[in-house]
């Protein structure tokens, strides 16, 4: 066997069955753009963008079916990363707007072969004589939220030390994918996974995963279909409200707009117990610098009483939320094995709602020399559950996008239910202590 071929990491292995019955070749590709304003030189950011391949192997793997038919990662010798330079500093505005919009839907719409590997890709377009636009496509099963974090930060330094400006600075060794998956293959990490798996079957045995939602047509088989976006933003002193209330309660403040959209889902859907996938970034002391994916789904049960106060929701769900954040270090598609053979769970249909918080902000991971940034997330086309949240905390509150399936709900509909979610949100952060219930009456709110 190849000597730098080794197993996939459990949520790589969950990400392969998921392709497998997806019918987006694209689905899992991951389209960013990083703005920038200053004195670039793109020729030192080719060199920072090379050397990051060399570093993170993840970026140069093939994954491929091994001589027992799973599927392995197998490294391959280190390349120059694709770099396409566009300028189109000539053009009039609304050209140059064109062309990144364009720019943004091709790197989107051209799939990666993850057999072929070298799961990234660069684009640098040239707006005017002093913006950039750094397109960076690449493959989720390579890298995860968390690694595009390592990624941005590691580029700012390679950068920085290609300049020479100054004392080169240091990045500690990489650790490595392959590192990931063999730790997760150790024998005390299957027994925990093991314990693990006992756990989450007891936690979800008798609740299903799948919300009723009122669609504007029959929900189609198949968890992945075409997207389309609507933001979400909570001001300030929400925010802040927010996080004194899930501050007395032990909690943090993503627990608490869970807490919130799960009242309006349980209100939407007439559940009054309920399961929200929550993306997790699955990372230790060990394993937080490895460009990989290692982020995967927590499943967290919600139990509404309009009685109850929001204050006692958050209490209590942050308890099973971080309860369950002891017991993720399990194989994924093993517990849905189970849930499916015992509990009648489906294949063809993932929890239907998700939320998804970080409290790093984006805009200031790369910092770049002499050049300004501020991130956007270009691939939002395709959404890969019903309905989720994708929220960031950051100065000036919480700001974000609800990301949906365009045939199960119409523009209109999404549109009237995230301005209800924020309604509630502000009612249940403002007066924590009042009876669900009585907050905003459910009548307002459907």
């Amino acid at each position: 066997m190849n000597q730098n071929s080794s197993p996939l990491t459990n949520e790589q292995r969950l990400m392969m069955r998921r392709m497998n019955d997806c019918p987006y070749p694209n689905s899992y590709t991951t389209v960013v753009r990083l703005e920038m304003t200053g004195d670039l030189r793109p020729d030192v950011l080719k060199d920072a963008l090379d050397a990051l391949v060399v570093r993170h192997h993840a970026l140069r793997s093939r994954f491929v079916a091994g001589p027992d038919g799973h599927p392995r990662q197998v490294v391959d010798p280190p390349r120059p990363v694709l770099f396409e330079q566009i300028d189109v500093t000539g053009l009039p505005v609304q050209k140059r707007a064109d062309a990144s919009r364009q720019l943004a839907g091709r790197l989107n719409s051209e799939p990666f072969d993850i057999e072929q590997g070298h799961l990234l890709r660069t684009a640098l377009l040239r707006t005017t004589a002093r913006t950039w636009q750094l397109y960076l496509a690449y493959h989720h099963i390579a890298a995860d939220g968390w690694a595009l974090r390592v990624m941005l930060e590691e580029l700012g330094v390679l950068y920085a030390n290609g300049l020479g400006l100054a004392e080169p600075t240091a990045l500690p060794a990489p650790v490595q994918s392959a590192d990931c998956a063999r730790q997760q293959a150790t024998d005390d990490a299957v027994r925990r996974g093991q314990d693990n798996i006992r756990y989450w079957r007891n936690v979800l045995s008798g609740h299903t995963q799948v919300l009723d939602f009122p669609t504007q047509s029959p929900p189609p088989d198949g968890f992945i279909g075409e997207g389309a976006v609507e933001p979400v933003s909570i001001d300030r002193d929400v925010h802040q409200a927010l996080r004194k209330t899930a501050a007395d309660c032990g909690a943090s403040p993503f627990v608490a707009v869970a807490s919130a959209f799960a009242v309006f889902l349980s209100r939407l859907t007439g559940q009054r117990d309920l399961i929200l996938s929550i993306p997790f970034f699955n990372r230790s002391a060990d394993n937080e610098r490895a460009v990989t994916c290692l982020s995967g789904p927590v499943l967290l049960l919600f139990e509404i009483r309009e009685e109850e106060t929001f204050r006692s929701l958050v209490e209590r769900t942050a308890d099973r939320f971080y309860d369950g954040l002891e017991h993720t270090a399990l194989p994924v598609t093993d517990l849905l094995d189970l849930l499916v053979q015992e509990d009648g769970w489906t294949t063809t249909r993932t929890p239907c709602a998700a939320v998804a918080m970080q409290s790093f902000d984006f805009d200031k991971v790369a910092k770049l020399p002499g050049v300004g940034t501020r991130l956007h997330f270009e691939s939002v086309h395709v959404a890969l559950t019903d309905l989720v949240l994708n929220l960031t905390e950051t100065d000036d509150g919480i700001d974000g996008f609800a990301l949906y399936r365009r045939a199960l709900f119409s523009h209109e509909t999404m549109r009237r239910w995230i301005r209800r979610v924020t309604e509630l949100t502000t009612a249940f952060a403002l007066h924590p202590d009042v009876p669900i219930g009585q907050s905003v009456p459910a009548q307002a709110l459907t």
